[in-house]
């Protein structure tokens, strides 16, 4: 491996991996980056990177898989695209509990993530989950959705709590992850978090088919990771509104009806106020408490050891909203909206009042987590849902009765058409049966084929008076010809032949031509990725005005060229996120390519 010590001896694959695995063989190895990997001594010490023309072979990997390697344990960095990412969780990590696993794998099909495997990476006890797709997805790109996507959940991201592979780096190689199937790895049961299967326990074969298996039966479909990016995107746009409304006190409404509540809870002031916002006391609503949360709100922290009374106000005020002041209900499943408006104002206005939010440290951030997902006793153990209006079944009935009349009309009018024998079009059909050109529209199969055939004068009815003309006999049926088939001359065929073959040859070099245009163009597709991931890769949270404008001048000059469809709607919706953060700043953007349009 080093190059300066002694070849080991010769590995026998036949021997561990029999050629009936060749296919499993080929899907494992197809998986890793060669270049550039990473190794650790068998007898201990650090990670040791190779050198960068160094290149890992198909029979290094299997030693290390085969739990045969006489020197080094294996790892590889990240290439230009994977078909994989993992979540490295390490033992001492606060994710490293049965709790910590739920709350990822909840987010991760909350963000439409279904499919992911869980093992043990070593003798450590540290997991690794890993994440299949059926096609490869950019390293980049995998790496910055998944960041943001549990950054944004206020997961801790970092080196001994939670990292995420591929990590290509910025300025560097990247991170690398330890190989699968090495001396210490393990299948471990996602519900009871216990060794399944522990790789020192089977042989080589079973354990790269058994793993080659969970790849195959657990892929993410490709577009499974444009749904995350989607969430991601949305997430972090509805986190902006937040923090911008927080910000500027000008809140965008949305009121909820809420049920009123048997007996209301708080002094005669304080009901009072909450009867002139609501009209009536909101069910469960503590008007006392509703009453200090708008005033720290609005106020923020006023004097010491006011925060603990703060969390719990403010996520009652925010769970039934205000609407005398345009602020939203965060109700049941709104736990992530409601913790973020609370994060930002003891933020933006704790005045000095808090050092330990003033120091951004942790355990203040989890207390504000535990006051919004506080649930009453009978509601504990049930899935928190969003409200989501419900159509009533009568409405549905109405509105299938109504259907019913509308085509019997429509069925009707046809008829009356089709026994005059008159043409007809579609005003002529709405005056007749007195529907509108709406309903006509949903039902065409009821009346047009009747349409064209009256305009054209033929109906199905009358074949024998419109569909008996000469000569409607077939070949079988007519007597045989009298007049002989010419003998085509052999010049004239061989001319033919030529004809054809020169065809044939335009044929080829057109069909060569497209191919050597559609090699360019994926090139070219290509060269236009790897120009937008380098604009992308500047950090946009701590950019100044006048590099955001560059930025966003840059990107819509890419936009103008963007290869597909695809690529032109996702950076569009980049741009548009750019934009709102510099109108967050104060400072309106006008693209060069609009004022350039504006000039012309």
């Amino acid at each position: 491996m080093a190059g300066t010590e002694a070849a080991p001896s010769r590995f026998q694959r036949a021997k561990f991996f029999p050629p009936r695995t060749d296919e499993a063989a080929t899907t494992f190895l197809s998986l890793f980056h060669r270049h550039a990997y990473i190794y650790r001594p068998l007898s201990g010490g650090g990670w040791l990177s190779a050198k960068d023309d160094w290149k890992l072979t198909d029979t290094e990997i299997l030693k290390a898989a085969a739990c045969v390697h006489p020197k080094f344990y294996l790892g590889t960095r990240a290439g230009k695209a994977s078909k994989y990412a993992v979540l490295d969780i390490d033992t001492g990590s606060q994710y490293h509990t049965k709790a910590g696993y739920d709350k990822i794998v909840a987010l991760l099909e909350k963000a439409g993530i279904e499919e992911h495997n869980l093992y043990r990476s070593s003798y450590s006890g540290g997991w690794h989950i890993y994440i299949y797709f059926d096609a490869p997805v950019s390293s980049r790109d995998l790496y910055r959705q998944f960041h943001q996507l549990f950054t944004l959940h206020d997961f801790e991201v970092s080196k001994g709590q939670l990292e995420i592979f591929p990590n290509p780096g910025v300025k560097s190689l990247g991170q690398g992850l330890r190989l699968p199937l090495q001396p210490g790895f393990a299948w471990i049961a996602p519900h009871s978090l216990v060794v399944r299967e522990d790789r020192d326990d089977i042989g080589p074969e079973q354990a790269l088919l058994q793993f080659v298996r969970d790849i195959e039966c657990s892929e993410n479909p490709y577009h499974h990771f444009h749904r995350l990016r989607a969430f991601v995107e949305k997430t972090a746009a509805t986190k902006e509104v937040i923090v911008a409304k927080v910000a500027t006190s000008k809140p965008v409404g949305q009121v909820v009806p809420i049920r009123p509540d048997a007996k209301p809870m708080g002094n005669p002031d304080a009901l009072d106020a909450v009867k002139k916002v609501f009209g009536k006391v909101p069910k469960g609503m503590n008007c006392d408490t509703w009453i200090k949360g708008r005033h720290y709100y609005q106020n923020g922290l006023t004097g010491p050891g006011q925060r603990a009374e703060a969390l719990f106000s403010l996520s009652h005020y925010l769970f039934y909203g205000d609407p005398e002041n345009l602020i939203r209900s965060y109700g049941y499943g709104a736990e992530d909206e409601r913790k973020w408006v609370i994060d930002e104002v003891l933020k933006t206005k704790h005045h000095g009042q808090s050092k330990d939010i003033a120091a951004g440290r942790q355990d203040a951030l989890k207390q504000i987590e535990r006051a919004v997902n506080w649930l009453p006793p009978e509601r504990r153990g049930q899935k928190q849902e969003k409200y989501e209006p419900v159509v009533p079944i009568s409405w549905v009935r109405n509105n299938a009765n109504r259907a019913s009349k509308a085509q019997k009309k429509i069925i009707a009018a046809v008829e009356d058409f089709k026994d005059a024998g008159t043409p007809f079009g579609t005003r002529d059909l709405t005056l007749k049966c007195g529907v509108s050109s709406r309903t006509l529209a949903k039902y065409p199969e009821l009346w047009k084929p009747a349409m064209e055939a009256l305009r054209s004068g033929r109906l199905e009815t009358a074949l024998h008076e419109y569909n008996a003309v000469e000569g409607a006999a077939s070949q079988e049926s007519l007597p045989p010809s009298s007049i002989q088939e010419k003998i085509m001359p052999p010049g004239r065929l061989a001319a033919r032949r030529i004809l054809y073959e020169l065809k044939m040859r335009d044929a080829r070099e057109t069909r060569k031509n497209s191919e050597a245009a559609q090699r360019s163009e994926k090139g070219s597709q290509e060269r236009w990725r790897d120009r937008v991931d380098v604009l992308m890769e500047k950090d946009v949270s701590a950019a100044s005005e006048r590099e955001l404008r560059i930025l966003i001048n840059l990107l819509a000059r890419e936009l103008i060229i963007a290869p597909t469809e695809e690529d032109c709607v996702w950076l569009s919706g980049y741009i548009s996120g750019l934009k709102q953060r510099a109108l967050s700043q104060g400072q309106a953007v006008q693209l060069s390519i609009d004022r350039i349009a504006s000039a012309s």
